[in-house]
This record gives C-alpha cells, structure tokens and sequence, in this order.
C-alpha cells in the first residue's frame, strides 16, 4: 500500500529543496578580488584628481605598503573573506612616492574595473603602483594561495605611467609554483584583443613576448593585460612575475583583479544532493 505524504511535509521538503537550489546556484557564483597597490592617489591630489574607485573604495584591497600586502587575506568585492584566499610576494617591491597627474592623465579613461572613462575622479588605482627597482635588472612575483584544486580563474593587470621610456617590463604567470611562465595577452580598454604594437602576436612573455609599456600601452591606449580560463592545478596556486627587461628599466604594478569560479565537481555533488532529497518526496508503508 502506498501513502501520500502529508502537506506539511511536502512543504517542508519543498522548501528545504527550494532552499538548496539558492545555495547551488550561488555557489556557482563567481567571487572578484579587486587589488590596489599603493595609496598615493586614493584620495586625488585636491584640485583635478579626487580619488575614488570603480564600485566603492570598500570594494578594493588597498595596500599602503609593500609590506602590507606579504601573507594577508584577500577580501572579495563585497569586503568578504571566506574563500580563505591569502596573498604574498618575494623579490624586490619598492614604495612609489608617485602618483595622479604624473602616473595617468588620460581624460578618456582606462578600462572599467580600475578606472572611469571620460573623467579622473576615479583613479585611486588607476594612478599610484609599486615598482622593482631604476638601477639593476630585478623582479617581484606575487602569490596567490589557497585556490581550490579545478578552480577556473582569471587575472588582469593594469600599470600606467605618464613620459616615462624606462617604465616598462615583462608580465607572466606559473600555475606550477614557477615551473613554466606564460605571458598575457594584451587587450584593449573595451576588452577587445589589442592588434597593434605587435600585441595582436606577442604576450607579455620575458623570452617569447615583448615589453609592457606604460606610457604607450598603460597611459595613452588605456590598455591592460590578461589571462583568463586558467585551471588550477595541484600547487593551488596562482603566481605573477613582473620583471624589467633590462638594467635601468623598472617594471611596476598598480592594480589586478583576479575572478575565481568555483571547480565544477563542487557544483555537481550540491546538484546530486538536491535531486536525492526530492526522491523522497513519497514514501512506502
């Protein structure tokens, strides 16, 4: 003989169902870490630079120092941080007193994630950075850590500097702790693929690409750099290597957003849950 089950209890496991369904689907929801690296313009230079950020300063991880940026927490764009990500860095990282007018003056505006077109109230991250080092060939490299093993991720860079030649360098980054190194890609202020300035065939690879410029391609074109549809690997993982090309240039970084997608095997055991409580909905006497 087979019973129908009460309506209080199918409510119940409807909205128990119900209630998994809305934690599936923001679990599949992509988390953003929004960096800015110095914190010369964050609050603009009192006459045409006012600071400012794209979504709110709380929206940003903002470092004052190199040093506040070794073995500390990310927070994602809504101040959260529960994905347990941390951030460090080795080499050498040296403080800026530049930043605003002398670091981006570009009215039309960069790219939307770390700057506003058609203005320059929002470049707190736009216009400040941390470099290597104006002397010898040197680098730093930025870890990312406690990334999940199938995560999908992608990483863009932004630096600009205004009239300065040597501000250039090599962009690359290893999802094996530094065992092999990939270059970016270039890309427009729009997102669309740079194909100009030999960026529609190189990367910003030291070996196989060719320099970031920051006056050219950072302050002039508004461009910045990009990788995306990474897979972490079993290192968990991410790491950025900004290098100068040679002695007397000096590589630099002002901001990165980095987006993390949770590992599809993650999604599908929630879904398997889901479909076995709904099983249940009749019962045997």
């Amino acid at each position: 003989m087979t019973t129908q089950p009460s309506l209080h209890t199918f409510c119940g496991k409807f909205l128990l169902a119900v209630s998994l369904s809305v934690f599936a689907a923001d679990f599949t929801q992509a988390q953003t870490f929004l960096l800015d690296l110095n914190d010369k313009a964050d609050t603009g230079d009192g006459n045409t630079y006012s600071g400012g950020y794209p979504g709110g300063p709380s929206a940003w991880n903002q470092y004052a120092t190199p040093a506040d940026m070794q073995g500390v927490a990310l927070a994602d764009s809504s101040g959260s941080t529960s994905a347990g990500l941390e951030i460090s860095w080795e080499g050498t990282m040296k403080d800026s007193s530049n930043g605003n007018s002398n670091t981006f003056n570009n009215s039309t505006g960069g790219p939307s994630w770390v700057t506003t077109d058609g203005s320059l109230a929002n470049t707190g991250a736009a216009a400040d950075y941390f470099f290597t080092s104006t002397g010898n060939k040197t680098y730093f490299t930025i870890t990312f850590d406690n990334l999940t093993l199938g995560d999908e991720v992608s990483i863009d860079l932004w630096f600009s500097r205004v009239g300065e030649s040597n501000a250039r360098g090599y962009y690359e980054y290893s999802l094996d702790n530094g065992s092999n190194w990939n270059g970016f890609t270039v890309l427009e202020k729009d997102g669309s693929l740079s194909t100009t300035d030999g960026w529609d065939t190189n990367t910003t690879h030291s070996v196989t690409g060719e320099a970031w410029e920051a006056g050219r391609d950072g302050n002039n074109q508004g461009r910045y750099m990009n990788a995306s549809s990474l897979i972490i690997g079993s290192s968990e993982s991410l790491q950025v290597k900004v290098s100068d090309p040679v002695a007397g240039n000096w590589s630099s970084l002002g901001a990165a957003r980095l987006t993390v997608i949770p590992e599809p095997s993650s999604i599908a055991l929630v879904t398997i849950a889901f479909l076995g409580l709904l099983g249940f909905t009749r019962k045997k006497a």
